[in-house]
């Protein structure tokens, strides 16, 4: 470890143990918060995932032709049921939001698959 290096630590540990209450040190500030998922949505989004894997197959999603189109049908289905008063999906009974969130994060996945695949 450089020099440089060290010393931005040792003024880093000196910052974070003035923030902390009992003096202990976790340089995670710049690091993704999980702890601000909303758990219950969470857990809807995961039950509908593992209703998904048991009908279909896991990662079946991945296998689609034209996913992006069938998946933002999907999505819009769920927010229009939504929409029209309908909190639950008649099939698996979990929130419509929450399977437009699979819907959703099933797109973001793709673009970043598609677009990091040539990538090592």
């Amino acid at each position: 470890m450089t020099e440089e290096k060290l010393k931005e630590w040792e003024r880093k540990a000196k910052l974070a143990k003035k923030k902390s209450a009992s003096g202990g040190i976790k340089f995670d500030d710049d690091k993704p918060d999980y702890s601000l998922l909303p758990p219950n949505a969470l857990e809807d989004a995961v039950k509908v995932l593992t209703i998904g894997a048991k009908k279909y197959d896991r990662h079946n999603w991945k296998k689609l032709d034209n996913i992006n189109d069938r998946y933002f049908a999907a999505a819009q289905r769920h927010l229009w049921a939504l929409q029209k008063g309908e909190t639950f999906d008649n099939e698996t009974g979990i929130h419509h939001g929450a399977h437009a969130i699979c819907c959703m994060m099933f797109l973001v996945e793709f673009y970043y698959l598609q677009n990091n695949k040539n990538e090592i």
